[in-house]
This record gives C-alpha cells, structure tokens and sequence, in this order.
C-alpha cells in the first residue's frame, strides 16, 4: 500500500510539471499571437434592412500587436439565428504591428426570415479569429431581428424610416381620389400633378387637399411608445390605420408622407422630443441630405414659406381642423425656445435618391373599400399669402463698379437674425467647453495635439455637497485645469449628451464638407453682446472662428478634436453688420463654444 502510494504521488508531481510546461508554452504562445480587432456593427436588422442592402458589418479590421507573424489567418463571422450565411475572411500573412481593413463587407441578410417575424427576435453575432485550428480570439454583440413592420429608431435606422412610406397603397389611392373630388367641387383644377404648373401656390393647394381627405378618414389618435423617436416602434400600414382608425403621430405623418409623395410633391418627416410631424416642399426643393440636423435651416425654410411644417395629430381632431391651423401647429414645433427639442428631419425624396425604396409587400392590395370616409373632410386651406418671393423680387443692378461690388457682398452675407453668426444661441447643435486660457489651447491645436471632451456633469465633482459658490468655483476650476493638462476640454453637460452633441456636429460638418467642399465647423472664441435701439432683447454674435475637425477611428470610439488646416478667422459678417448698423462697440464676453 505504502509503495503504490508513494509511485501514485511521483506520477502525480510529473503530470504536474508536464502541466506546468504545457500552461507556460501556451501563455508565451498567447503573448507572441496577440490580436486585437475593431469591428463596427448594426445592433438592429429588419426586413427593410435586407430589402435596402444595409450592411450588417460597416467596418472591420484586424491589428497584429504581437510579436511574431501571423500566417493563415480565419476571421469568421456568424449570427444566431442565422440572419445571414456565415462569412470568413481569409488572411495570408498579418506581419507584427501590421494592420488590415478588410473590404468585401457584403452580408446579404435573410429577407425569407425576416420577413417572417411579428416580433423582436435578440440574436447574436460573434466573430473568432483563428490561426493553425487553434482560437486566437472570439467576440460576442447583441443583434436584435425586428418585425417587420418594425423601425429602429434615429439612432440605429433614421435613413430607413422612408422604407415606411408606402405611396402605392391603395389607401393612399383612396386619399388621394378624395381629393381631387375636393378640389373640383370647389373650382379647382382635380389633377395632382406635383411640380409640373411650377406654381407654389398650385402645390400648396394639392398639399391641403390632401390634408383635408385624410381628415375625413375618422381617426383617433393613439400614443406612442416611450422614446419612440430614439427606440422605435412598430408602424401601422395604412391599410392598418384605415381598418383600426388609429394612428399615432408617426403613424399619420408617414401617411400623410406618403399621400403627398405620390401626388409628386417632395414630403419630409420631422422629429423633436417625444414627437414626430410631417412637412412638404411646395417649390422643387429639398434638404440636400437624407437626414437633416439643422432645426435653423428647417426654420428658414419654412419662414420662406418654401417648406412647410405640418402638424399631424390634429388629423384626430374633432371637429376637423383645416391645414393652415395645421401648418401654424407644425411651424410653432420649429420656434426658437423650442429648437433644444428637435431631433432631425428626414427628406424622404433624398431617401429615394439613396435607394431607399418602399417596403414590398405580399398582401393583397384589394381591401374592397378604397372609396370609403368616414367623415366629413376640412375644407380646402385658403390660397397662401406668399408676398415677394425671392423669385419675385426686382434686383436692381447699380450703375458703378462700387456698387456692383457692394451688391455682390450684400447678397453673399445674410445680416438678418437668422444668421448664427449674428445671433448666437445655445442649442443641441453646439457644445460648451471650458478651457484654462484660451491661448494655451489655441497653440496646441495649432501644434496638431489633439484634445478629446470631458463630461464634468457626468462625475458632478460637487454633487450634493453644502459649499460656498467660492469653494464651488474652485473645485471647477480644478477639474477644468487637470482634464487640459490630460489633453481634454471640459464640457460641463452629462456623458450622452455631450456624445449626442458631437455626433450631429460631426454629421453635419461631414456632409457640409462633402456637398460644399468647405469646412463648417469652428471653436468660437468669445462673444460681442449688441442690442438695437428701443429692442431690450439682446443677441449675442461670435468673434474668433478656430476652424476644428472632429475625428474618431470607429463608431464606438471617442471623437477627437483636432486643428483644421484653414486660418483661424475674424467673424467678417459681424464686422459687416458692425460697419452698417453700430459704431463698434463691444461688450461683455462669454466662454467658448462650438458649433456648425
């Protein structure tokens, strides 16, 4: 018994060395074939997803940080269930400190399965890098399969949304039969022909008779789910919204969307805060872009009387409520004290043009009522008082090459109120910041040193503490100066909004470049206060203009704010309003912010 023992511990001590060697050799292994991978991936996919060839992987690379070369690389990638076929990258030779974007992102989703679901389905996708049959590494991320009649969302689907405008369904044909009955009964033209008389105030009519056809459908208006305009929710088909008469506010907008653009005018979707409407050019126009930020270039195109803002929940109101009281309700959503609350607008026409087509459907289209209202319609809008529209207007052209001169720069700067330049304020689309000394911050752009934001309100350094406002002061001024010293400016707002702030700036700034070729995105350094004579209200107008660029390596990184390459600049339509309407006086300054 005793020597069996005594042979039984000596196996055991070498199978313990063995184990040893073996768990030595595979952590100098796992040193040496370090990998790291950056992949940025949807988090929803729908059936308007696979009919539009929305990628699931939008951006994927491998980075060899170890010390040997890596040969004969599998990078797969797989989804549970199965959303699409199972996908791997094959990669030669990945040399050490070597990095590779991968192209051929392709993943054709399965449009047999998604357009089966009625409900949310959470999956997963995992992706595994192998290397001689053995896992280098695995990463795991949620993917959630949507019903179909499901949007995701602003923040995951906002271009997708024109997916559910559905102009050729026979409601809308219904609709859009009504009214042009309503316009012949009341002496006008019944054809909806869009554009075609190039006569805003024909557009304007066709839009209204629309309005008032839909108002005759009886609806009731039905709330929609919490934070909807972020999360999404499930859309009714306007077949739907006929056979149940309810609709919430997104609902009715994506009719009403849909009635106008099959009429042939350019209808758009608007969202704030909890809220969504619809809005329609009555010029051929349109925002330039599939999504638009911007609520001032939404306003100005309303105060032009070019675009306009409907508000679409009074279509379940009792007794109906005719388009201009409509219109006025839409266009109050769009006021300056309301501005924080907007989102974005999304030009379905741009949509279009980006192949964002209608969502096909298998249902038959015959419902067997298309010509049935269930109540009274509104009666036709009034014909719009446009005054001079700029098409209208006389250009009088000076005589003297001063004149002519003068002329061209008058019409090149805008000096009225809407100008951000003249009349600054804060909003989503701008981002405080608080820095040390302006100057020190300045040269280290100028010396390319990129600087990341710091949210102070997110680890509040106060928080509830009883502290003199000298104390308070202090402890700011602290945070601010150790976050410069660590390569970041201080914005005194929480984690998601400063993020959600840089995100539409960075969008915006994007697409301005892209469109314009010109870079719009500026750190205002300092602000001229001015007010006019008999007006109490002040405005506040920028003066430095530091010309910024904000970058970041994927969509799940930080942005980084770095020097662009153009001149730091005077603001030269202050100092145009300044020379025609003021005498140079300058007041009180206030901190630095950005904004587009």
């Amino acid at each position: 018994m005793g020597e069996n023992a005594d042979g039984q511990h000596t196996a055991d001590k070498a199978i313990g060395d063995i184990g040893g060697a073996v768990a030595e050799e595979h952590q100098q292994a796992k040193a040496e074939y370090d990998i790291s991978i950056e992949i940025d991936t949807a988090s929803k996919v729908n059936f308007a997803s696979a009919q539009n060839d929305v990628p699931v992987v939008k951006s994927l690379s491998l980075t060899n940080t170890g010390e040997c070369t890596l040969i004969d690389l599998d990078l797969t990638l797989t989804a549970s269930p199965a959303a699409f076929r199972t996908k791997t990258w094959k990669i030669d030779q990945l040399l050490a400190d070597e990095s590779i974007n991968l192209s051929d992102l392709s993943t054709p989703l399965d449009v047999q399965h998604l357009s089966g679901l009625n409900e949310t389905e959470i999956g997963s996708l995992s992706i595994s890098v192998t290397h001689a049959g053995g896992s280098l590494l695995v990463e795991d991320r949620t993917l959630e399969l949507l019903a179909r009649d499901q949007w995701g969302g602003l923040g995951d689907m906002d271009r997708l949304l024109a997916a559910f405008v559905s102009p050729n369904d026979s409601v809308v044909a219904a609709i859009l039969k009504e009214a042009s009955l309503l316009l012949e009964r009341s002496g006008h033209d019944g054809s909806l022909e869009g554009y075609q008389s190039n006569n805003p105030q024909r557009a304007w009519m066709i839009a209204g008779a629309i309005w008032s056809a839909m108002t005759g459908m009886g609806l009731t208006y039905a709330n929609p789910p919490a934070s909807f305009e972020i999360d999404g929710q499930k859309i009714r088909s306007p077949a739907r919204i006929r056979s149940e008469g309810l609709a919430t506010c997104l609902d009715s907008s994506l009719l009403l969307a849909a009635a106008w653009e099959q009429a042939g005018l350019n209808p758009v979707i608007l969202f704030s805060q909890g809220h969504a409407w619809a809005g329609v050019w009555i010029t051929k126009r349109d925002f330039g872009q599939v999504t638009e930020p911007d609520v001032v270039t939404v306003r100005k195109a309303s105060q032009a009387k070019e675009f306009i803002p409907v508000e679409t929940t009074l279509l379940a109101q009792r007794p109906t409520v005719g388009f201009e009281q409509a219109v006025e309700a839409g266009r109050n959503r769009l006021a300056e004290e309301r501005e924080h609350e907007f989102h974005m607008a999304i030009d379905i026409t741009r949509a279009r043009s980006a192949r964002i087509r209608p969502l096909a459907s298998h249902a038959s289209n015959d419902t067997g009522e298309a010509e049935h209202i269930e109540a009274a319609p509104a009666k036709l809008p009034s014909p719009i008082e446009f005054g001079l529209l700029p098409t209208e207007l006389v250009d009088v052209v000076p005589d003297t090459p001063k004149g002519r001169i003068e002329r061209w720069q008058a019409k090149l700067l805008d000096l009225s109120l809407r100008n951000r330049l003249l009349n600054f304020k804060q909003t989503k689309q701008t981002v405080p910041c608080m820095v040390p000394d302006l100057s020190d911050l300045e040269d280290a752009l100028a010396a390319d040193k990129p600087f990341k934001a710091y949210p102070l309100m997110e680890d509040d350094p106060i928080g509830e503490r009883q502290l003199a406002q000298a104390d308070k002061d202090a402890i700011i001024q602290s945070a601010v100066d150790d976050a410069f010293r660590r390569g970041q400016i201080t914005v005194p707002l929480v984690k998601k909004d400063t993020e959600n702030r840089l995100l539409s700036l960075y969008r915006k700034a994007k697409s301005d470049v892209q469109e314009g070729g010109t870079n719009t995105l500026f750190l205002a350094a300092g602000f001229l206060r001015w007010q006019r004579d008999g007006d109490k209200k002040s405005y506040r107008a920028p003066l430095l203009l530091v010309p910024i660029k904000l970058e970041r390596k994927s969509a799940r990184s930080e942005f980084k704010i770095t020097h662009h390459e153009d001149e730091v600049r005077f603001n030269s339509t202050l100092l145009e309003f300044l020379k025609r309407d003021f005498d140079w006086t300058c007041h009180a300054l206030v901190p630095l912010q950005v904004l587009v």
